[in-house]
């Protein structure tokens, strides 16, 4: 059963700082009543089985196994089941604090600016959950971060299902900081023996300070707690 809560699910999505509050699985037996979420909140809710229907903003909307539907700030809504075949879904709540000094990119931009959507989930989204479900049950070494990956994967698969074919053509939006996360994940992945926290700052171009901080706010860890994870990981393998 996935229930994820507390956890402390922070991470850097373009120019949005995202908070997970929750990620949880559950059937519904019963109604859920009509309800709205605050400023800056934003929930999905990925059908799997069952039916029932939502009724949000004062429109009636069908629901069935592998319909994806978001709900953001202040849009009321409700959620009625049907009792003769209860629906099931998965859900992932997060908080979203947009930094104004920068451009969103197109990810940011559609996360952000939807705040009511429903279809077809076209990504296959439920894979994830069900890795977010083993990760939960299992809780194995590397179980934050991998979290935190794989809740970045959602929404990036989200916003996916919101914009449908559109392709962003290159790379050009890439961040300073998402160049900064691959080179890490490279030299704790591949370099763990032997890469030291001077030449990590050398591939980053940040000082030693600054690679500490970098570390800190991508991966929750400092340094040297990640090269312990890594070499603890590569022993386990």
């Amino acid at each position: 059963m996935l229930n994820i809560s507390e956890a402390n699910i922070k991470f850097q999505l373009d120019n949005l700082k995202i908070k997970v509050l929750h990620i949880n699985y559950g059937v519904f037996y019963k109604p859920f009543p009509k309800h709205r979420h605050g400023n800056r909140f934003y929930e999905a809710h990925l059908v799997t089985g069952g039916k029932g229907t939502l009724v949000a903003n004062g429109e009636s909307y069908e629901l069935k196994g592998g319909m994806l539907y978001m709900t953001g700030p202040l849009v009321e809504h409700e959620q009625i089941t049907n009792a003769d075949d209860p629906m099931d879904e998965y859900c992932i709540q997060f908080e979203i604090t947009e930094n104004q000094r920068t451009k969103p990119g197109k990810t940011a931009k559609a996360l952000l600016e939807t705040t009511f959507w429903i279809g077809d989930d076209t990504q296959n989204i439920k894979r994830l959950f069900e890795m977010l479900t083993e990760e939960a049950e299992n809780k194995k070494i590397g179980y934050i971060q991998s979290v935190i990956n794989l809740s970045f994967q959602v929404l990036v698969c989200i916003a996916r299902n919101y914009v449908g074919s559109e392709q962003v053509g290159d790379y050009s939006a890439i961040t300073p900081d998402d160049k900064r996360m691959l080179i890490a994940d490279e030299s704790f992945l591949f370099n763990y023996k032997t890469i030291t926290l001077t030449e990590l700052s050398r591939r980053l171009s940040l000082s030693p300070r600054q690679t500490q901080r970098f570390l800190k706010k991508t991966y929750g860890k400092t340094f040297m707690e990640l090269k312990k994870e890594n070499r603890a990981s590569k022993k386990q393998g």
